[in-house]
């Protein structure tokens, strides 16, 4: 009988406890609900979880139309450098006038030429050294005369070869004496000084430095018909016993204008370089 009490009374308390909480409330309010038996079936509702990239903190790859988008202004952008390809043929020459004092119609002599075919060799990437030195002055210290200029440009000559520097090409320039119909011809509205190498026919050389002035001869007339006449041969040194790429060229007359002497020092500066490149 006092057990029965007790469970009673617990009975009685749970009641009490249970009117004092949401729970009740909660009951009615299931049961009022027509589709209150739905809460115990799977409805297939789809569920809102958050963005599983950003509860992981990771990365996103964004697509390329995601990104606006703005006309870029060409003007915004840095300069790209320029890249200028350098022009070396590693090529050397060396050029020297025997009779220096040679002039053209202007009072212009065989030594402004010279300058000039140098700056046009260098320009194309060839190093060239023109003697300075003045070759008259040398005749009178040493009480020489005009006939004695060949053993003047020797001398110099063998000092530039002792220097040490091998020259791929060494070139006397001289200019002839000519009438002024024969010192010219006349392409693409220009008048162009006549051009001639002459080669020393004593010289044990001569065969390779024959080969060499034809090789100037058909490339020269290549850019102007005529331009440069047929190698003359004559019975002499002119120094070319000395080094097989010793040349004598003969650029117009005293007939010339420097003009005509710069339109010819131009077309023998082009077939110059053409002959050391093919050389290499």
């Amino acid at each position: 009988m006092k057990k029965s009490f007790i469970i009673c009374f617990k009975l009685l308390l749970l009641c009490f406890f249970l009117l004092m909480t949401p729970f009740i409330a909660g009951l009615k309010s299931m049961f009022s609900d027509n589709h209150w038996f739905s809460t115990f079936l799977y409805t297939g509702q789809t569920l809102q979880l958050p963005e599983i990239t950003s509860a992981m903190n990771m990365m996103v790859m964004v697509k390329k139309e995601d990104i606006p988008q703005r006309e870029i202004d060409i003007e915004e952008l840095p300069p790209v450098p320029l890249i200028e390809e350098e022009i070396n043929l590693d090529k050397t020459v060396y050029i020297y006038s025997t009779h220096q004092q040679e002039a053209y119609m202007d009072q212009n002599t065989v030594v402004e030429a010279s300058l000039h075919l140098a700056s046009l060799l260098e320009e194309k990437g060839i190093h060239v050294q023109v003697e300075s030195a003045d070759f008259a002055l040398a005749l009178q210290e040493q009480g020489l005369n005009y006939n004695d200029s060949y053993l003047i440009s020797r001398n110099y000559l063998i000092d530039a070869l002792m220097s040490g520097k091998g020259y791929d090409l060494i070139v006397d320039f001289h200019r002839d004496s000519l009438p002024r119909e024969s010192a010219y011809v006349n392409a693409n509205g220009k008048n162009y000084a006549k051009m001639m190498c002459v080669l020393g026919g004593l010289s044990e050389n001569q065969a390779h430095i024959y080969e060499r002035t034809m090789t100037l001869f058909d490339k020269s007339n290549a850019y102007v018909d005529g331009i440069m006449k047929s190698t003359m041969n004559r019975e002499a040194y002119y120094n070319q016993d000395i080094h097989e790429n010793m040349m004598l060229i003969e650029v117009g007359s005293d007939q010339n204008t420097y003009e005509e002497i710069e339109n010819s020092v131009q077309i023998l500066a082009d077939a110059i370089t053409e002959m050391l490149k093919e050389e290499e």
